[in-house]
C-alpha cells in the first residue's frame, strides 16, 4: 500500500526560505524574476489574522516595473554610447589622406620653413579683416592684414620663416561700419593618421606639420 507523501515542518521552511536564499545570493542586481520571488515568500510568511493590504502589492508591482525601466534605459544607453563610439572610430579612419580645416584652439606650433594654410569664414561682408598673431607671453609679433572680404572663406598664408619658431596664439578682427567683432581662425593641413585612445578618451588625428589635434576641432573636410 503507497503512502501518501508528507512534507514534514523543516523540509516547508527549506523550501520557503529557498527563494528568500537564491534572491540573497543575487547580493544587489536583483531583476524583475527577484521582485517577483520576495513578492511570493511575503505572500506565504503574512499573517493571516492580519493579511498585508492589496495596496501594497500593487506598490510593489509599481516599483518592479520602475526598476525594469531603468535597467532597459539603462542598456539601450550603453548600447547607443558603444555604437556612438565606434561610428566615430570609422569616420576618423576614413580622414586619413584628407585634407581637413581644424579651429585653431590655443597655441598653435610654427617652425622656421613651414607654410601654414589659414581660413576664416565670413558669414557676411566686411569693411576690413586681420589676423593678429600672439607669441607665448601674449605680444602681438605680427599683422596678416586680409582687407576687405565678402561673405565666404578667406584664404591665407602662415609664414614660419617670418614669425620664427615657436608657439602662437591666432584671433581675427574684422569690422563692418560701426560694429567690430573677433572670430576663431582655422588652418588646413591633410591627417596622416589616426589616434583612438584603449581608454575611450578623445579621438586625436594627427596632421602634417601640426602635430595631434583633437577630432573634434574639425569644422570641414576639404579634401
Amino acid at each position: 500500500m503507497s503512502l501518501p507523501q508528507i512534507t514534514t515542518t523543516s523540509q516547508y521552511n527549506q523550501k520557503s526560505a529557498s527563494p528568500e536564499a537564491q534572491v540573497a545570493r543575487n547580493g544587489n542586481n536583483l531583476s524583475g524574476n527577484d521582485f517577483l520571488t520576495m513578492m511570493v515568500a511575503q505572500v506565504q510568511h503574512q499573517n493571516p489574522l492580519n493579511p498585508t493590504d492589496g495596496t501594497e502589492y500593487l506598490s510593489q508591482l509599481g516599483m518592479m516595473s520602475a526598476v525594469e525601466s531603468l535597467e532597459s534605459l539603462k542598456k539601450g544607453l550603453t548600447s547607443l554610447n558603444i555604437g556612438s563610439k565606434n561610428v566615430e572610430m570609422l569616420q576618423a579612419t576614413n580622414l586619413v589622406g584628407k585634407k581637413v580645416l581644424m579651429e585653431a584652439r590655443g597655441e598653435v606650433e610654427v617652425a622656421e620653413g613651414q607654410v601654414l594654410e589659414g581660413r576664416v569664414q565670413f558669414d557676411k561682408p566686411v569693411d576690413t579683416a586681420k589676423v593678429m598673431v600672439y607669441d607665448e607671453k601674449g605680444k602681438v609679433v605680427d599683422e596678416i592684414k586680409l582687407g576687405p572680404r565678402g561673405s565666404g572663406m578667406a584664404e591665407f598664408k602662415i609664414d614660419g620663416d617670418k614669425l620664427g619658431s615657436g608657439n602662437y596664439t591666432f584671433e581675427v578682427v574684422a569690422e563692418k561700419g560701426d560694429d567690430a567683432w573677433t572670430q576663431k581662425m582655422m588652418i588646413a593641413a591633410e591627417v596622416e593618421s589616426v589616434n583612438i585612445p584603449s581608454d575611450g578618451g578623445t579621438i586625436l588625428l594627427s596632421l602634417k606639420g601640426l602635430g595631434k589635434m583633437s577630432m573634434y576641432d574639425m569644422r570641414e573636410i576639404t579634401a
